[in-house]
């Protein structure tokens, strides 16, 4: 994404939507806009005061002179001096103005229209758009042909079937994943009304189906140089128009056109790594049709079961009203609804053989269960501490054994000052474990062994050392260790 200067620039033509006099300054431009689709572009103020001020209790001309004024500088109104009936010096210099919608605020009232049409608007799919779009790009096909004036009349056309296309069926999406559509459909209203929405969905993906592989190979046989053809054409007869801008930005223009353009490619050619807009659009639709069917069947059956039950909960009734007394009832209604209060309880039951037997085969399992409160727990049998310094005199003693005796068998690996690990060396669990603490220590800072306190030298050497001990090979770097010092440690 590109964050040009547009994108960034603050739109204050929007100002008059949300601020304090907003109840004002939308009537106004309102009016305005009504008198723009009747071609009455400028306006004075008088007509504008003339037009609201039944509308808006206590609204006087100073107010609307200010309301004008802040719309002109929020770049929603120009203005232009009426200087044809100043009459007089004095009419002249009290400066009457004639106000007229600017492009911002035209588009802008456009929208709010828009907005406040949303609630009534019908989210619809409309399958006759697939063949007005095959029938406008096969004209592309032989564009080299056609006049500029046709080419753009052509696009314009086909762009407009295809921004209602896209519109209306994200709209339509929009609609089924709204909590009110997902209460419709798990409504019983929603039955009588299954079979015809299925069937339009139905229909809708029966045109796509026919037209979008037909659409696709059209796409696929224009070529890039048909559409920088394509692209050009459309500059050159936007270039013949008379332009009141002399800035217009024809480059920005053309990148607007491509981008239109590789979305329509999109929306029906799918790509390497991802499938077509069109058949997300199938698929999504497929899904609504699955969630339809799946609500209406429920519904279905909820309400079958309902009508079947009726006759079952009448007889119910005849049996309560059959018994006596409340302690019978009480009876029958244990029998019937069950326990008032019910625990229950999960486990998986240990089975004495393999293969399948019968449920009543099963022996039962019984599980001690212990109430919860403090004054109904059984007392906990108190048990003495036991001695247990025998014990750990026998581990400490055999803990002092085997450093001892790990301790001899450094000794011998350290009595000749040095420990060579070139080429193959075989090493004890113990002794690979001594090297590698000396490592550990030195890539740490500490030159002196972790077990005999003794100072060391580590020197590099080429080529590789396997270590090889009776749990497996170890392979490293040469090294040779120089140890100094007693190796008792004294």
């Amino acid at each position: 994404m590109n964050i040009s200067n547009k994108l960034v620039k603050p739109i204050t033509e929007t100002a008059y939507l949300n601020t304090e006099n907003t109840n004002r300054y939308r009537p106004i431009m309102r009016f305005f806009y009504h008198k723009y689709e009747q071609a009455e572009n400028w306006l004075y103020k008088e007509d504008v005061y003339n037009a609201l001020k039944d509308q808006i209790d206590g609204y006087t001309i100073e107010d609307c002179q200010r309301d004008l004024d802040f719309l002109v500088e929020k770049l929603s109104l120009a203005t232009v001096q009426d200087t044809e009936n100043a009459s007089t010096l004095e009419k002249f210099k009290f400066k009457n103005y004639r106000y007229q919608m600017t492009d911002y605020a035209i588009e802008i009232e456009r929208m709010t229209i828009r907005l406040e049409e949303m609630e009534v608007k019908v989210a619809s799919l409309e399958p006759r758009l697939f063949e007005r779009i095959k029938l406008r790009l096969e004209k592309f096909l032989k564009i080299k042909t056609m006049p500029e004036q046709e080419i753009y009349e052509n696009w314009t056309d086909l762009m407009q079937d295809f921004t209602n296309l896209n519109q209306s069926y994200q709209d339509f999406l929009k609609k089924f994943s709204e909590p009110k559509t997902e209460e419709l459909l798990q409504s019983k209203l929603f039955i009588q009304h299954k079979n015809s929405l299925v069937s339009y969905l139905r229909n809708f993906i029966k045109e796509y189906i026919s037209a979008s592989s037909e659409i696709s190979n059209i796409l696929k046989q224009i070529t890039e140089e048909d559409s920088n053809y394509l692209m050009d054409s459309l500059i050159s007869h936007q270039k013949k128009a008379p332009k009141i801008r002399p800035d217009f930005d024809f480059d920005y223009l053309k990148l607007v056109n491509t981008g239109k353009w590789n979305s329509l490619r999109k929306w029906f050619v799918a790509c390497e790594s991802d499938i077509s807009e069109g058949d997300r659009l199938l698929k999504a639709t497929n899904n609504i049709i699955s969630k339809i069917t799946k609500y209406a069947s429920s519904l279905i059956e909820l309400h079958g079961n309902m009508v079947n039950r009726k006759e079952e909960y009448k007889y119910l009734c005849h049996l309560f009203d059959s018994k006596e007394n409340l302690e019978e009832a009480h009876t029958l209604a244990g029998t019937i609804l069950g326990v008032q209060v019910v625990r229950h309880f999960k486990g998986n039951t240990p089975l004495n053989s393999d293969s399948i037997i019968k449920t009543l085969e099963v022996k039962p399992n019984f599980i001690k269960v212990e109430p919860m409160k403090k004054s109904l727990k059984i007392a906990q049998s108190r048990i003495p501490i036991k001695d247990k310094t025998k014990e750990k005199e026998e581990i400490l003693k055999k803990y002092e054994e085997e450093e001892k005796r790990k301790k001899a068998v450094l000794h011998s690996l350290i009595s000749q000052g040095h420990i060579d690990l070139t080429g193959e060396v075989t090493l004890t669990k113990e002794e690979r474990n001594y090297v590698l603490s000396i490592l550990t220590k030195n890539r740490n800072g500490v030159h002196q062994d972790p077990v005999f306190g003794l100072p060391y030298k580590i020197e590099r050497k080429e080529g590789t050392c396997q270590i090889k001990s009776e749990d497996g090979t170890f392979q490293m770097d040469s090294l040779y260790i120089t140890l100094g010092g007693d190796a008792n440690g004294r």
